[in-house]
């Protein structure tokens, strides 16, 4: 019986974070139907409640796939989205799941391989960790 790749939730930008799926999917790489992507305006949309959310419902590792420092399309401090994933991360600690469960990626616009690489780099690391129990409110 084969091992069940792991539930990972992409929160992706609408701009270089989407782009990047998008050319991994015309260059023909596949992912596990286990990954789903969700795409938001701006990773600066993105709160702590949300990424917990996503673990309650069973993810067992989330990226926040965004813009490069410095290309947002909203001009946005990347700062401000750091500080957000640097508390939640925190929290995931506090709640026992580990902070290695969430990652952040800054990939140039339509970095399809490097997409890949980062997705499937991730998902080895989330099966070598214990299984995430989902986190109730």
């Amino acid at each position: 019986m084969s091992k069940q790749a792991p539930n990972i939730v992409i929160f992706a930008c609408n701009w270089d974070g989407l782009s990047c799926v998008e050319a991994a999917s015309q260059a023909g790489y596949c992912y596990p139907a286990s990954v789903k992507v969700v795409r938001v305006s701006c990773l600066s949309r993105i709160h702590q409640g949300l990424i917990l959310k996503a673990f309650e419902l069973g993810a067992d590792g989330v990226i926040l796939l965004g813009c490069e420092p410095g290309n947002c399309h909203f001009d946005i401090d990347a700062g401000l989205v750091t500080h957000e994933y640097e508390n939640t991360r925190s929290i995931l600690n506090l709640l026992g799941l580990g902070e290695e469960r969430l990652v952040i990626a800054h990939l140039a616009h339509g970095d399809g391989y490097g997409f890949m690489k980062q997705v499937t780099g991730f998902i080895t690391e989330v099966e070598q960790m214990q299984p995430a129990i989902p986190v109730k409110a």
